[in-house]
């Protein structure tokens, strides 16, 4: 994959923000340590890691590795210096399906469990599990992505209270199933600090 290596070279960053990206990478999203592309007209992404943070590609890539391309996340192919390459899974997060109205059913939720409770028997302790690392396929599967913190060895508590949100909250009747991007993010930032009765 020397292709892949060679235009990983040639993306330049300001920071966190991307200035300098060939054609040939479609963007397709970024979080705290790394952004992702899709290379146009194939089934890859990459995910490129922002300057100081490079290290971190070793070690998702070693977590990538032990899953051993198991259904619940994308297959791995490659760790380079910064860089990992891995399946493009077409389809949305959970995020996007409250955005959406897309309906989060027990049986999504519960392969979310068999995901992280795999990683578990594997020796890993499943941390950042949110809203935006968990994706519905076109093919009505799901999986995690970002397994990148799955190796701290701290108490994560995101996907318990996510799950206990949805149970308490999210499954009545009278609540809508599509809500609005601006209260999503009213109720993430209550989360972080701790403001809500979760």
């Amino acid at each position: 994959m020397g292709n892949i290596k060679d235009l990983v070279g040639k993306v330049q960053f300001d920071g966190d923000r991307p200035i300098v990206v060939p054609p040939e990478l479609q963007w397709i999203g970024q979080g705290r340590s790394a952004v992702v592309y899709r290379l146009q007209g194939t089934d890859l992404a990459i995910k490129i890691f922002y300057p100081g943070y490079e290290d971190l590609a070793h070690v998702e890539g070693e977590v990538y590795e032990k899953l051993n391309n198991h259904e619940f996340f994308p297959a791995f192919y490659e760790k380079g210096e910064g860089y990992l390459t891995m399946q493009y899974v077409e389809g949305i997060t959970f995020y996007d399906c409250l955005v959406n109205g897309v309906a989060i059913t027990d049986e999504m939720v519960q392969r979310v469990d068999e995901a992280l409770e795999f990683a578990c028997r594997l020796g890993f302790n499943p941390s950042d599990t949110h809203l935006k690392n968990i994706l519905l396929t076109t093919d009505d599967e799901v999986k995690v992505i970002d397994v990148v913190r799955f190796t701290q060895e701290f108490d994560c508590p995101h996907w318990r209270d996510l799950k206990k949100a949805y149970e308490t909250f999210y499954q009545r009747r009278y609540v809508p199933k599509k809500i609005p991007r601006f209260f999503i993010e009213f109720i993430i930032r209550l989360y972080r600090k701790r403001l809500l009765p979760i």
